[in-house]
């Protein structure tokens, strides 16, 4: 299942993580998709994309997002943010911040993104 709205991306992204679905969260990304893997670094298509986000399943955390926002919506391009944090099993904060992401609306209708910066503006001002 794919988001249908650029809102839902969020949700989908915490559905797969929190159930160690790797395959569920590299089939949000398109093909030649971009994610900030950390302040300063990118992972580029799908193989590093899932590469990265391995490392991210192996931490044992789950994610919680809060209500993502859309910035701006036009044609089949949006651009979205929110907030993140991860928690560990006994509900200790393990990280957290704000997002940015651009996503786009494929033929078949499915929203997936083209641009992850999870990491907001820090790798801008490193």
């Amino acid at each position: 299942m794919g988001a249908t709205e650029p809102g839902q991306m969020h949700e989908l992204f915490a559905k797969y993580f929190n159930s160690k679905d790797v395959d569920g969260l590299v089939s949000l990304y398109e093909p030649h998709a971009a994610l900030v893997s950390a302040p300063g670094e990118v992972s580029r298509g799908t193989d590093q994309i899932r590469a990265s986000l391995e490392s991210f399943l192996a931490l044992d955390v789950s994610i919680e997002f809060g209500e993502p926002v859309i910035i701006v919506e036009t044609d089949d391009l949006a651009l979205t943010h929110g907030t993140w944090k991860l928690v560990t099993k006994d509900g200790t904060p393990a990280g957290e911040a704000a997002t940015a992401e651009v996503v786009r609306r494929g033929a078949d209708g499915t929203w997936r993104y083209i641009l992850d910066n999870p990491w907001g503006t820090a790798p801008l001002t490193s």
